[in-house]
């Protein structure tokens, strides 16, 4: 079974050309990019939790506002730093797929053009084979990547409006306390 994934995976790769090589390290860089990322992003919610009861013992607002930042500059900031990266990322895997197209398209017209051959269907037909081929890998890669990305920042704004909305909270508490 392994083995048999194996030799039509490569059979796929060999359809979609040089493109299609540069598409598998494309998306190899951007899951192990995005799974890097939500890791640590998991993580910096879980400090939140300790970073919250910190927070709570403080009774200087200014201690209070430099813990947030602290937090911010040490832990959020890491994955903020990350999303550009993705952003581009996950606008190259369609764009490569249609740098395929335009490829597979090309020896597409290359092999119509060679009529002196014996077989030009051989090569019309594996021009397009390139075309198909690394335009859905390309869509394969984007779509779940994007959702993952959205997930990504969603989860990072709401630890990062949760982390100011305690932070404001304590110290409007410790200012009507004193």
């Amino acid at each position: 079974m392994a083995s048999t994934f194996i030799n039509e995976f490569k059979v796929v790769l060999e359809q979609g050309g040089i493109v299609l090589w540069l598409m598998t390290l494309l998306s190899i860089t951007l899951y192990t990019l995005l799974t890097s990322t939500w890791l640590v992003l998991r993580s910096v919610q879980k400090q939140f939790l300790s970073v919250q009861e910190q927070i709570s013992e403080m009774s200087d607002p200014q201690l209070v506002e430099d813990e947030v930042y602290l937090f911010e500059l040490d832990e959020i900031s890491w994955v903020r730093r990350r999303l550009p990266v993705l952003s581009v990322l996950l606008a190259l895997s369609p764009l490569s797929g249609l740098l395929g197209t335009v490829s597979g398209m090309l020896n597409t017209f290359a092999g119509l053009s060679s009529a002196s051959t014996a077989k030009p269907i051989d090569s019309i037909s594996s021009g397009i084979s390139e075309a198909l081929v690394t335009t859905q890998v390309g869509l394969l890669i984007a779509i779940p990547g994007a959702f993952l990305y959205a997930f990504i920042r969603r989860k990072l704004d709401k630890v990062t409006e949760q982390l100011h909305q305690t932070a404001s909270q304590h110290i409007i508490q410790i200012k009507k306390a004193s």
